[in-house]
């Protein structure tokens, strides 16, 4: 996690934790060669997770404790999801599939309502 905390007007700040990893490649992730390198070649040797856990205009005394706020949220929401055995294979499944998606046109197919 990085504290990317600035500025925002008078005695008020955006409290903005930027919570990351990065997870490599590998041909366990795939169910085939074929599917493996081409996911290299779209993505990379890696795909990275990334969330930003944010508040505007804390005042400056109330920063730390929004910063605890924030991280212990996405603790109790998120922090399981990252710890499952397959969470590395998910992600870059779905990093995969997304720019699949992209590059063959086929996007968001339901309704917006």
């Amino acid at each position: 996690m990085s504290d990317e905390t600035r500025h925002y007007f008078g005695g008020y700040y955006h409290v903005k934790v930027l919570a990351h990893c990065t997870v490599s490649l590998d041909k366990r992730h795939f169910d085939d060669e074929s599917q493996y390198l081409e996911a290299r070649h779209m993505l990379g040797e890696s795909v990275r997770f990334e969330r930003i856990l944010e508040k505007m205009a804390v005042p400056e005394q109330d920063i730390a404790s929004v910063r605890k706020q924030l991280v212990d949220a996405f603790k109790d929401t998120t922090l399981r999801y990252l710890m499952a055995p397959d969470f590395d294979c998910r992600l870059v499944r779905n990093e995969y599939r997304i720019c699949k998606n992209k590059s063959t046109g086929k996007g968001f197919q339901g309704e917006l309502t």
